[in-house]
C-alpha cells in the first residue's frame, strides 16, 4: 500500500489497469544462507545451490566457472582462504541478520508485490492497459559491484531480475529491516515500472510515430522522455520534489542535456558529426549518464507544477509534449526550474507553433 506521508510520485495511486505481475522467489538467498550457517562447508550443498537459474546466471555473469563460485563459497569457512571473486564470508558473519530480513520479506510477499504492482502503474497513463511480468531472485554473490542483473529469458519465460541483497543495501547496513524492505521495493519497482513503461509505449500512436520536424533534436528527446520516467523511480522517497532537494545535480543535468543539444543542431552540415553523435545519444550508457537524469527532472518539474494526472496526458502525447510540458512548467515558475536550451525551446514552437500544451487528459 501507498504510504500516505510519501512525497513520491511514484507512491501515487495508480490508473492502468496492467497488469503488472511481480513474483519473488527467496530460494537462492535462502539455500545460500544455510549451507553458511553449516559448522563446516558442505561441497553436496554447494552444488544444488550452483543449479539454481539465479545463481547459474551470476556464474554466467561473472565469465568465471562454477569452481571459482565453489572455491569462494568454502572459502567462508575459512578465514585463511583467499577469496576470488564472490565474498561470502561476510554474509557468513552477517547470516542473522540477513535470515531475519528474508523472513519479513516471506511474510509480508504479498503485501510487497501488490505495493510493487502498485508503483510500477502510478506514473502510466490510464489507457492503453501495459501489461508486464517481472520474475525477481533474491540471491548473494554476483560478481564484480553491480547489485541486480536482468538475466535472459528462458524458453518461453520472462527476464529475471536478479538481486544481490547485500549489495543493495550496502547503504542500509545498519538500518532496521523495513527501511532495507522499503528500498527493495522501488528497486523492484524501477525493473517494473521500466517494463510496464515500454509495453505501453509498444501500443500507442504517441509513441510509434517520429516528429521530424524536430529535426536533429528528436532521437535526444525521445531517449529523454523514454529514460527520464524511469529513472525518477531510482530516487528516494526523501528527495521529493527534486528541484528543492537536488537543485545542484538538476542543474548539472540539464547543462548536460541542454549541451548535447546544442552539439546535435551544430552537426547539421556535417554527416560524419551527426551520425556520431546520434549513435552516442542511442548508447546505453548515455541513458544512464544524461537522458535518465536529466528526464527524471523534467518529469519532476511537470508534477510538481500540474500535478500527476497532467504528467500523465504529457506522457500519454509523446516525447515532444513531454517536452513541451517542462518548457510551460520552466516559464512559469522562472529560476526554480533550469530552462531548457534555446535550441531545444525553437525546436518546440517550431513543432507546435504558439499553442500552449494540451490541458491534463487530452490527447493530440
Amino acid at each position: 500500500m501507498a504510504s500516505v506521508t510519501s512525497r513520491a510520485p511514484y507512491d501515487a495511486p495508480p490508473v492502468n489497469p496492467g497488469p503488472v505481475t511481480v513474483t519473488l522467489d527467496l530460494r537462492p538467498a535462502r539455500q545460500i544462507l544455510a549451507l553458511l550457517g553449516r559448522t563446516q562447508f558442505d561441497e553436496n550443498e554447494a552444488r544444488a545451490i550452483e543449479l539454481l537459474p539465479a545463481v547459474q546466471a551470476a556464474i554466467r555473469e561473472s565469465g568465471r566457472g562454477r569452481d571459482v563460485f565453489e572455491r569462494d563459497l568454502a572459502a567462508a569457512f575459512d578465514p585463511q582462504a583467499r577469496i576470488t571473486l564472490y565474498d561470502f564470508r561476510r554474509i557468513r558473519d552477517d547470516r542473522s541478520k540477513w535470515d531475519d530480513l528474508l523472513s519479513q520479506v516471506a511474510t509480508r510477499e504479498a503485501e510487497l508485490t501488490k505495493k510493487i504492482s502498485d508503483r510500477a502503474r502510478a506514473l502510466l497513463p490510464a489507457q492503453p492497459a501495459a501489461p508486464a511480468t517481472l520474475p525477481v531472485s533474491l540471491t548473494f554473490g554476483l560478481p564484480g559491484r553491480t547489485d541486480q542483473l536482468v538475466a535472459p529469458a528462458p524458453e518461453g519465460g520472462e527476464r529475471e531480475q536478479i538481486i544481490d541483497l547485500s549489495r543493495a543495501l550496502a547503504d542500509l547496513q545498519n538500518s532496521a529491516a523495513p527501511e532495507q524492505i522499503q528500498h527493495l521495493t522501488r528497486l523492484i519497482a524501477t525493473e517494473a515500472y521500466s517494463r510496464a513503461w515500454a509495453a505501453y509505449r509498444s501500443t500507442d500512436a504517441a509513441w510509434s510515430r517520429h516528429d521530424g520536424a524536430l529535426g536533429q533534436l528528436e532521437p535526444l528527446l525521445r531517449a529523454v522522455a523514454e529514460h527520464g520516467p524511469v529513472a525518477l523511480y531510482g530516487i528516494d522517497e526523501n528527495f521529493f520534489p527534486l528541484a528543492t532537494w537536488l537543485k545542484e545535480p538538476m542543474r548539472s543535468s540539464l547543462d548536460d542535456l541542454n549541451r548535447v543539444a546544442d552539439k546535435l543542431l551544430s552537426t547539421e552540415g556535417d554527416l560524419d558529426a551527426r551520425v556520431s553523435l546520434a549513435a552516442e545519444v542511442r548508447r546505453p550508457d548515455f541513458a544512464t549518464r544524461v537522458a535518465g537524469p536529466a528526464g527524471a527532472f523534467l518529469s519532476d518539474g511537470i508534477i510538481t507544477s500540474f500535478g500527476i494526472d497532467a504528467y500523465r496526458a504529457a506522457l500519454a502525447s509523446g516525447p515532444t509534449a513531454f517536452f513541451s510540458w517542462y518548457d510551460k512548467a520552466s516559464r512559469e515558475r522562472g529560476r526554480e526550474l533550469i530552462p531548457l536550451s534555446k535550441a531545444i525551446k525553437d525546436r518546440l514552437a517550431a513543432v507546435a507553433g504558439t499553442a500552449e500544451p494540451s490541458p491534463p487528459g487530452t490527447k493530440k
